[in-house]
């Protein structure tokens, strides 16, 4: 029997379930007043993008990549300020690395350099209490906020919500409407539709995203096989068959190994499956995370869909998604509800792919020939320019006679196409997103029970100070709570002891959190 039961669509959960977003340990540290550990000396001379420490101080301290530095010498006694961006290991001790100017000169081993860790919390070896154990006090108050207010301050990611399709219009001899029905959803703070699927008999019709669906034709011929996915600014992202953390399994039936990739795509934790970055990496703005696959799609296997079938939507508003690619180089794998873009060949000159016509090709993105895999990042008329080899040598290949190259589009399946239905007060659907309640006007489903089936994003986007300081609150009593890590606590002689503390902070807590609380009324 199965290990772990999956019915296809993931549950409700917080979009990073990992992410710290309610407080952080630093600021857990500044309420309980506990201070940085103390400064090192350099273990060599500083160098222009980081400085060096022996091992035993790296071990003890605990340093993370994010963590800020003070680094300060005799010839800079006001030192300066850096933040880790890499830690390797070298003959000359660890080296910690950061970017931007830096006087190296001035932080040198003759000049008693000092290396100070400004985090309160480190994950050191010889600290009980580490920043680790702090994140995950962290996740748990998190949920626990969640649960007792009903309400999140962090995006929550419905999978899959079935509503009915209601075509009641109150005031209807007062007002005019200008909507054929709407869909209150379970929650309302509503950041983001990521699917809006309506029932039309014999399949769902998708007017929330564009997307892409994949049928698994048979699992036994897919050994080595990928599927690569563009996500339109000219990167790509390779899924190939294996048994690896970034790879998919096609060792058993369709449904299985269809579920498989479904994990792969949405880095399903209760798989152990990793994130797959797009190549070439990129990040966006604030952010020093690389942009991964399941950051840009949703996947969802089985379901609904037939068994074997992945449905994989992109996470860019509805026609946003229309600049996304997908190709695969095995004829057991389906690819469907896309629209298909084909030409031919006619010659390859350096990173240059000319065709006989590009016109009807995305302006960036991935393509296939015969069983081979190019990406390229711009096109004219009847070339593709900056191409690279991803599976195979297609290059190469194409460099000799005519060949036949195809790419599968993802799209969105609105009233009229593309070209004229959109999301907006006076096309295909609309949204009030304080409600969460959607309402459709030229494209709405059958008039059956569950007709919309829909995914979507919600939170509060403004995360109250009240919320942080409950939830810095609620960390500070669980660790003092805990008899072996108070004891880096510092107390006072003459300030209040530990256990007033607790009891302060808990009634700050109960006065505050229940105005947060969310009320569910029945009619």
């Amino acid at each position: 029997m199965p290990i772990v039961f999956s019915p296809g669509e993931p549950e409700t959960r917080p979009l990073d379930p990992t992410a710290t977003v309610y407080t952080t340990a630093q600021k857990v540290a500044d309420l309980l007043d506990i201070g940085p550990g103390e400064a090192v000396l350099v273990n060599a001379d500083s160098v222009s993008d980081g400085v060096y420490i022996t091992g035993a101080d790296y071990r003890n301290v605990g340093y993370s990549v994010g963590d800020s530095l003070l680094i300060y010498s005799d010839a800079d006694p006001l030192g300066v300020e850096k933040t880790i961006t890499a830690i390797t290991s070298s003959a000359s001790g660890v080296k910690l690395a950061f970017t931007g100017s830096f006087t190296h000169a001035d932080y040198q081993v003759v000049d008693d350099a000092y290396v100070l860790n400004q985090a309160s919390f480190t994950n050191g070896r010889t600290r009980g209490l580490t920043k680790d154990k702090v994140d995950h006090v962290i996740l748990k108050m998190q949920d626990k906020i969640d649960n007792l207010t009903r309400n999140a301050w962090r995006p929550y990611l419905v999978s899959a919500e079935y509503i009915n399709f209601d075509t009641y219009k109150p005031y209807r001899r007062r007002y005019y409407t200008d909507y054929v029905g709407t869909a209150p959803l379970l929650f309302r703070n509503i950041q983001q539709i990521l699917r809006l699927e309506l029932w039309q008999g014999d399949d769902y019709r998708e007017i929330g995203a564009a997307e892409a669906r994949i049928k698994i034709a048979d699992a036994n011929t897919l050994t080595g096989k990928s599927i690569v996915m563009g996500a339109g600014n000219g990167t790509h992202a390779t899924l190939t068959v294996g048994e690896s953390s970034t790879t998919w399994r096609a060792a058993f039936d369709i449904a299985t190994t269809a579920q498989n990739l479904a994990d792969l795509i949405n880095k399903e934790d209760r798989v152990s499956k990793a994130a797959v970055d797009f190549s070439p990496t990129f990040t966006l703005e604030g952010s020093t995370s690389n942009v991964a696959l399941h950051n840009e799609f949703l996947a969802t296997a089985n379901a609904d869909y037939g068994t074997g079938v992945v449905k994989i939507t992109s996470m860019r508003g509805v026609k946003g998604g229309e600049t996304c690619s997908i190709v695969a180089n095995s004829t057991d794998i389906d690819i469907s509800q896309t629209s298909l873009n084909n030409t031919t060949s006619v010659s390859v000159s350096s990173t240059t792919v000319t065709v006989a016509d590009a016109s009807t090709f995305l302006e960036k993105g991935v393509c296939l020939v015969g069983t081979e895999i190019f990406a390229y990042t711009g096109k004219t008329g009847i070339t593709f320019t900056g191409c690279s080899n991803v599976i195979g040598t297609p290059l190469t290949t194409m460099a000799s006679g005519t060949h036949e190259v195809t790419q599968n589009e993802f799209v969105v399946d609105l009233q009229g196409g593309s070209g004229s239905g959109d999301s907006g007060r006076l096309r295909d659907w609309w949204i009030d997103y304080e409600m969460g309640i959607v309402y459709f006007n030229n494209s709405y489903p059958f008039f059956e029970w569950n007709a919309i089936k829909t995914s979507y994003i919600y939170g509060e986007r403004y995360l109250e100070k009240a919320i942080e300081d409950i939830c810095t609150k609620m960390v500070a009593i669980e660790l003092l709570m805990a008899d072996d890590r108070s004891v880096l606590i510092p107390e006072g002689t003459q300030n209040i002891d530990l256990a007033s503390k607790v009891q302060l902070y808990q009634m700050d807590i109960d006065r505050t959190l229940p105005k947060y609380v969310e009320m569910v009324v029945f009619e």
